[in-house]
């Protein structure tokens, strides 16, 4: 990001470079540690009480997010794509949208607690990263094989259609 000032000279520029760095979120010590004091299990039936845009809670990948209205209006997704899934658990919805890395870092600034029943790395875990859910919530298999296949079927259909016509 390059931003240009005048200085005292009226004709003299310069040009500043400032970096911009999201917060670092770290996975493993002190802040690790930190963070898993602050956690708590929570019920499902509890987070089902926080379902309203003012009160926002949802579950991603055993973790409970509290979501507040600032992160509401700030969503490049708008709102109410998080607000109807106020209360419940959103895994699915959540990796269905291909969420990229620094989503997941953006969002795992909000987690408060984990599930109950959750397995003990709830605790400390973080939203996963894309490397880390390979294989897991869908996604891999023929996804990618898919597109390429409908294409081939529709231009056999196609070139067929047309020797019929000649």
């Amino acid at each position: 990001l390059k931003l240009w000032f005048r200085q005292v000279a009226p004709r003299q520029a310069q040009a500043v470079t400032l970096a911009f760095r999201p917060p670092r979120l770290y996975r493993s010590g002190a802040m690790a540690a930190e963070k898993a004091t602050e956690r708590r299990a929570i019920s499902m039936a509890e987070v089902a009480k926080h379902n309203t845009e003012k009160d926002c809670w949802i579950c991603v990948h055993d973790l409970v997010l509290d979501l507040k209205e600032d992160f509401l209006s700030e969503h490049p997704g708008g709102p109410d794509v998080i607000t109807c899934l106020a209360g419940q658990d959103a895994t699915s919805d959540y990796e269905d949208i291909a969420h990229s890395d620094s989503a997941r870092e953006w969002t795992s600034k909000f987690i408060i607690g984990y599930k109950e029943g959750a397995e003990e790395d709830a605790k400390v875990k973080l939203i996963p990263k894309n490397s880390e859910l390979k294989g897991k919530h869908g996604g891999g298999g023929l996804g990618p094989l898919v597109p390429a296949v409908l294409v081939a079927v529709l231009a056999i259909l196609a070139y067929v259609a047309f020797q019929n016509k000649s």
